[in-house]
């Protein structure tokens, strides 16, 4: 599966709100295919059932002939690197949503963390919470202060 098979888009704790308060910040990689694909992808890169124990998730710039400033959102295997899936994401979207999921956490009295959504024809075929947001630069370099790392999580 190649990245431009997936779109990124990001449900904020602003724009959607329940009985109780706002609604966990979420991030929903859209697949552009069929659902039964998209489980068979799942299905061979991953030893068992998707669930965030199983899963990191990070962003690296990329740097563009065009200056753009975009780069890819991943989804790899914890254990051993491979990747999964990705998705070209603008920087902006990664770096409004970090905002987010840190806003929640302050409103809400929890921990940062949010939700991944694997969806294909209009459907989820996974969802997971998450805690961990990598941000790399272009060069690799792990941006911190840009990322969601929980305080018991050594990097």
């Amino acid at each position: 599966m190649e990245r431009s098979q997936f779109t990124v888009c990001t449900s904020t704790s602003e724009s959607s709100t329940n009985d109780s308060g706002p609604d966990q910040p979420t991030l929903c990689l859209e697949f552009d295919g069929t659902a039964d694909r998209l489980h068979e992808h799942l299905s061979s890169r991953l030893r068992n059932d998707l669930s965030g124990d199983e899963v990191d998730v990070s962003f690296r710039a990329v740097a563009t002939p065009d200056q753009t400033d975009s780069g890819v959102v991943t989804l790899s295997d914890r254990i051993t690197g491979a990747y999964i899936l990705e998705s070209k994401t603008p920087t902006e979207t990664v770096t409004e949503f970090v905002q987010d999921v840190r806003t929640y956490a302050g409103h809400s009295g929890q921990d940062p963390r949010y939700t991944v959504q694997i969806r294909a024809e209009e459907k989820t075929i996974t969802a997971f919470e998450q805690e961990l947001l990598l941000v790399y630069d272009s060069d690799g370099t792990l941006r911190r202060h840009a990322s969601l790392i929980p305080n018991d999580t050594e990097v």
